[in-house]
């Protein structure tokens, strides 16, 4: 037994549980409601005080030394600003659904574990920590003021999974330039108000944000700008962000996986990831839903850029911009796809095709798509069911082929589909079902094959057709 002098009953019971390697457990088992929310009923017996468990850990108690097991505390009221800034504990830390309104101070402290679960806390400062192992702010956690990261080193995982962080309009959860061995999981029921700061992190497994919800309204949401990830990026089933998603010049080095999420920043950019390095496939499709402008102007994908079944809505804006963006393999924006305003792909190269077939393309008396002096090694299928309400424009382009059959485009007394001046190595099909009312331009455009107008029909007051390339085999204006 320790000494009992100048140590509460409560207190006593933390050493002699720490002494001998166990969980100093004050939760009731029977009294329902008992969570940190209503830590006001607690009385002495469930309070510790911080100057206590800091004497533990500074080995300040004479002839007391912790088990290996580690400070380990469940459901306790922690009294006073946890002052353990630069010290070294060589074991864990857990504090298990406890209240705690004061600060927690770790800045520079070397640990090897914290677990935070189920606690409410106030503030974290934790800035150029040093942890062997995870951070676990999980399970009912609460941070009702900055959880503070920055510099920090985590040996294992960043995990926020079905945690609450509570600083709107201001810094929650803050680990910018930290290093994260491990993956960044911020899932499952996680909500935030506030912004999330992870720019120039290096994490050196995922980030998944699956099932969560990141709000700061009119600001930066999500902040990966200059970040590094070793895997993928997971925005999906049911991720939500209010607020801009900003991942400006972040490199992932395999998946950027956007499905079945909704980015919500309506004047603004839903979505800022201009400069972004991305290993593998980018999916922005299968119920992905934007609502403000989504950038990834000189971003290098390596895979395909997949928005199948994806909706983009900044109507009389820029609802997808990709300038200067390199894909290695094709874009696909077909079968359910939705965009309302200008989806801009000027000065790019892809190193397969472009495949519209069957997608909605919405900007009314103005430019739909403008795909102007790109290189494109494929096909441009706008084909089998594709609509265009503006201007298509694909001057000074190159590509392989470009199919416009059962193809829809509508921009009335103005130009429907321009390819002025484009190098076309294959055929051109304005055929079979293919409509358009306003102008088509192929003005000095040079096609390697044909140019077919089958059963096309141009509908312009003066010349639904305009050509200097060549001659349709047949058609109707």
């Amino acid at each position: 037994m320790v000494e009992r002098q100048q140590f509460s009953p409560a207190e006593i019971k933390l050493l002699d549980a720490v002494k001998a390697g166990r969980i100093a457990d004050y939760r009731s088992p029977v009294t329902s409601g008992d969570t940190p929310a209503n830590a006001e009923h607690w009385g002495d017996d469930r309070t510790v005080s911080a100057s206590a468990i800091r004497a533990i850990i500074n080995e300040a108690i004479p002839a007391f030394r912790p088990a290996p097991a580690g400070v380990r505390i469940a459901g306790a009221k922690i009294a006073g600003e946890l002052q353990l800034a630069s010290l070294q504990i060589s074991y864990p830390l857990e504090l298990i659904g406890c209240r705690i309104d004061d600060p927690i101070k770790l800045n520079g402290a070397k640990l090897e574990f914290l677990n935070l679960s189920g606690s409410h806390v106030g503030r974290i400062d934790a800035e150029s920590s040093e942890l062997s192992s995870s951070v676990f702010l999980n399970d009912g956690f609460v941070a009702m003021d900055e959880v503070c990261l920055r510099r920090a080193h985590i040996g294992g995982d960043l995990s926020g999974i079905g945690g609450k962080f509570n600083h709107p309009q201001q810094l929650a959860l803050n680990a910018e330039g930290a290093t994260i061995h491990g993956h960044v999981l911020l899932s499952n029921g996680l909500i935030v108000n506030g912004q999330v700061n992870l720019a120039h992190v290096k994490v050196g497994g995922l980030f998944y944000g699956a099932h969560s919800l990141i709000e700061n309204s009119g600001f930066k949401a999500l902040n990966m700008d200059q970040a590094q990830f070793a895997s993928d990026v997971m925005l999906s089933n049911g991720f939500k962000a209010r607020g801009e998603v900003s991942c400006a010049g972040a490199t992932i080095s395999r998946l950027f996986y956007c499905n079945n999420c909704s980015l919500d920043n309506a004047g603004g950019s839903a979505l800022a990831a201009d400069g972004i390095f991305i290993g593998g496939d980018t999916l922005l499709g299968n119920w992905f839903y934007a609502k403000g402008a989504v950038r990834l102007c000189d971003a290098v994908i390596r895979g395909n850029l997949r928005c199948v079944g994806g909706a983009f809505h900044n109507p009389g804006g820029l609802a997808l911009i990709l300038d200067r963006a390199r894909i290695g393999g094709s874009m696909h924006m077909h079968t359910r796809f939705l965009a309302n305003g200008v989806v801009q792909l000027d000065l790019i190269t892809a190193g397969g095709s472009l495949i519209g077939s069957g997608g909605s393309f919405q900007n009314s008396r103005g430019v739909a798509i403008s795909l102007r002096g790109a290189k494109i090694s494929g096909n441009v299928a706008f084909n089998n069911g594709f609509r265009a309400r503006g201007a298509v424009l694909l001057d000074r382009s190159e590509m392989n082929e470009l199919n416009c059959s059962e193809g829809t485009f509508e921009n009335p007394g103005g130009i429907a589909l321009s390819a002025d001046q484009t190098r076309i190595a294959g055929n051109i099909f304005l055929n079979d079902g293919f409509h358009s009312l306003g102008t088509v331009h192929l003005e000095n455009t040079k096609v390697g094959g044909e140019l077919d107008c089958t059963d096309g029909t141009f509908e312009q007051a003066d010349y639904g057709l305009i050509t200097s390339a060549a001659k349709p085999s047949t058609g109707r204006k």
